[in-house]
């Protein structure tokens, strides 16, 4: 398999395993020392619908909105 190929296979692993956060504008990746890494939700500081660290894998979300190219 070619390094892309792998890249590929990877990045579709870490989204079935993160979900819709790994591409969303709202998400931004938080990581604590020890490297575990989560995702908080900028939509919950302005909307209590949306918990602040959602559980992963977010499967379904109202305000999933797609990021731009290099976000995400």
């Amino acid at each position: 398999m070619s390094l892309t190929g792998r890249r590929d296979e990877d990045e579709r692993e870490r989204r079935k395993r993160i979900g819709l956060c790994a591409w969303c504008q709202h998400a931004r990746v938080v990581r604590n020392d020890r490297g575990s890494e989560f995702f908080l939700c900028r939509l919950s500081e302005s909307d209590p619908r949306f918990p602040r660290y959602p559980r992963l894998p977010v499967v379904s979300c109202a305000g999933h909105l797609p990021a731009q190219d290099g976000e995400g």
